[in-house]
């Protein structure tokens, strides 16, 4: 015989659990994203200080 409070409380763990695991998936998502951004806008300037060592480089621009 199953329980009825049991599996009511169970469902509703279930369905927080699963919400809060998107929510983390969201963020590590964000930072990932956000990571790759600034690492390859340092490697591009690095690389373009390299090259072309004239060359007026513009000012960092504020996120």
């Amino acid at each position: 015989m199953k329980n009825p409070w049991m599996s009511a409380w169970l469902s509703t763990a279930n369905q927080m659990a699963s919400t809060s695991r998107t929510l983390m998936s969201a963020e590590v998502q964000r930072q990932q994203n956000a990571m790759i951004e600034a690492w390859s806008d340092a490697t591009f300037e690095f690389w373009m200080r390299i090259w072309f060592p004239l060359m007026p480089m513009k000012k960092q621009r504020r996120k």
